[in-house]
C-alpha cells in the first residue's frame, strides 16, 4: 500500500514528563510528538453562535429575549395607571 510506514522507524516523543524524564512513546509523522504531547489545541476554526452552538437549548436567556422582556415589563408598568 502507498500510505504504509514502519512504526519502528518513528522517533521517540522526547517531551519532558512531570517527573523530569523524557517521554518514551513513539512520535507521529507530523511533528514527532506522541498523542499525549502534540501541543495545545487550536480550538474550533468556526465558532458557533446562537442556535448552532452546542449548548443552545431553547433561547429564553439570550440577550435579545431578556431585552424584550424588560421592554414589555416597562410598557406594562407604564400602562398600569390607565
Amino acid at each position: 500500500m502507498a500510505n504504509q510506514f514502519d512504526l519502528n522507524t518513528l522517533p521517540f516523543c522526547g517531551a519532558r514528563t512531570r517527573s523530569g524524564g523524557l517521554c518514551k512513546h513513539k512520535g507521529n509523522i507530523r511533528n514527532g510528538r506522541c498523542k499525549r504531547h502534540s501541543g495545545a489545541s487550536t480550538g474550533l476554526i468556526n465558532q458557533a453562535f446562537g442556535k448552532d452552538h452546542h449548548r443552545y437549548t431553547h433561547g429564553l436567556r439570550t440577550k435579545e429575549v431578556i431585552g424584550m422582556r424588560e421592554l414589555l415589563a416597562d410598557m406594562h408598568k407604564s400602562l398600569g395607571g390607565l
